[in-house]
């Protein structure tokens, strides 16, 4: 018996184990660049970038932080709008089973800030977006919506 169960448990090991091999394309460095070059960078007509947190203090020092990043790498910065904040109560009771009548009241405010960014190119936007991706604080989520450009198609055109 034991020497079936050997000998279905190699079977099973040699069957599982294959060799895959792949041949990676070689591509000429010059070629790659005349590549890259050939597509056309991405355009947005607006980026607009929400954020979100539960003490208002943090969102006015990032809107801060924000604005500085713009007004340093010259891009041109949209509207800023503070949003009414999202106020949620959860009841619970004070004890587990009985005493109905007293309760206690959790509540939690979500702040919102939405600001927007306007006229930048596709890698502009991705290096501003990563910069403030990286020094964003903690307790603060991040919400990116695009507006992006696109040529009209050549039937519309013609």
């Amino acid at each position: 018996m034991l020497k079936l169960a050997n000998t279905v448990r190699s079977g099973l090991l040699t069957s599982t184990i294959r060799n895959v091999r792949t041949l990676a394309p070689t591509v000429n460095p010059a070629e790659q660049q005349q590549v890259q070059a050939v597509l056309p960078d991405k355009l947005y007509s607006s980026i607009e970038i929400e954020y979100r947190g539960h003490d208002k203090a943090v969102l006015k020092s990032y809107t801060t932080f924000l604005q500085q990043v713009c007004q340093h790498l010259e891009i041109p910065q949209g509207r800023l709008e503070v949003l009414p904040y999202i106020r949620w109560v959860q009841p619970a009771l004070r004890s587990k089973f009985v005493h109905k009548k007293y309760k206690l009241h959790y509540e939690t405010r979500t702040h919102i800030s939405k600001l927007e960014i306007q006229n930048v190119t596709g890698s502009t936007a991705s290096t501003f977006l990563e910069y403030i991706q990286r020094n964003i604080p903690e307790g603060v989520g991040m919400r990116v919506g695009f507006t992006e450009l696109q040529p009209l198609p050549l039937t519309i055109q013609n």
